[in-house]
């Protein structure tokens, strides 16, 4: 049974805005309805304290975070700086974390939420006021968990992840994503660019042997997954052309491979912009299906 990590609170009013907060609550209700989630494996986030989320802010950046105010450091977000959408992702850091400790437990956990892979110490970025997923693998490094991979599937480079740990030996990050297209790049441990275009078949051709050389070379002993739904062929931000079928044989290969070599692995959302929410919805509940069957396989 996989663990599951969710909130009704991550549903925020952002007004009228491309990011889908709508698309939490329609997941869970999905997996839900399938029986997937049950009361056994739903877990809810805690919410850190200042002085874990001090691990990966600078002092003045989290003051401006926690006072809701509009500055240098919080306008690039692109998203409203309003209190309930910065606690809504300040748990949400929270929620990624408590997700790895039950993928420590359990092999394999789904995070409602998390993939805000663009945020930065001293800035917010990319609709991310905070990396949840940074802050997961800090708090994992403290418990001597050697040897983090974060896979990062999602249309944009994770810039804010692979900045954090670009001389942190012990946490490996990938990113195959859309290269002409926003962020400003940073340099991952290992990045695939794609072109505009990219289709099913390519784009697994490339994850393929990304992949083996991951397992292979670095030998990860915790997999942090950003399964993006935006690589999708109707996603609005992108120029990728993976279909829902597609993007489950991504999910297959990832999450296969962390089954085959006894890995834990938990999974965080990252964008999903479809011209119809249904089509993102459908693409994470896939992922929660694929990883459901790889674990009972």
């Amino acid at each position: 049974m996989i663990q599951f990590v969710y909130t009704p609170e991550y549903r925020v009013d952002i007004g009228p805005h491309i990011f889908p907060t709508e698309k939490y609550p329609l997941i869970y209700e999905r997996l839900k309805s399938e029986s997937l989630i049950t009361e056994k494996n739903l877990h809810h986030p805690r919410m850190p304290d200042k002085k874990d989320l001090l691990k990966i802010l600078k002092p003045e950046y989290l003051d401006d975070l926690l006072q809701a105010r509009l500055t240098p450091r919080t306008y690039p977000s692109e998203m409203p700086v309003k209190k309930e959408i910065i606690q809504a992702q300040i748990l949400c850091c929270g929620g990624t974390y408590r997700a790895c400790c039950l993928a420590q437990e359990d092999l394999f956990s789904y995070h409602i939420g998390g993939g805000f892979h663009h945020a930065f110490p001293s800035h917010a970025e990319g609709f991310c006021f905070l990396n949840d997923i940074v802050f997961a693998a800090v708090k994992l490094l403290e418990q001597k968990t050697a040897r983090i991979a974060i896979i990062d599937c999602d249309l944009h480079q994770g810039n804010g992840t692979a900045k954090f740990f670009e001389k942190e030996s012990r946490v490996f990050t990938f990113s195959i994503h859309q290269e002409n297209l926003y962020p400003v790049k940073q340099r991952s441990n290992l990045d695939i660019g794609l072109e505009n275009g990219v289709g099913d078949e390519e784009y697994l051709n490339r994850l393929s042997p990304a992949l083996n050389e991951i397992f292979k070379k670095f030998s990860p002993r915790f997999i942090i997954y950003v399964a993006g739904a935006d690589p999708y062929v109707l996603d609005r931000l992108g120029n990728l052309k993976l279909t829902i079928e597609g993007l489950k044989k991504r999910d297959e290969l990832v999450i296969g491979q962390a089954k085959q070599y006894n890995i834990p692995l938990t999974v965080v959302l990252g964008g999903g912009y479809a011209v119809d929410v249904n089509d993102t919805v459908e693409i994470h509940y896939n992922t929660a299906r694929v990883m459901d069957k790889i674990k009972c396989s």
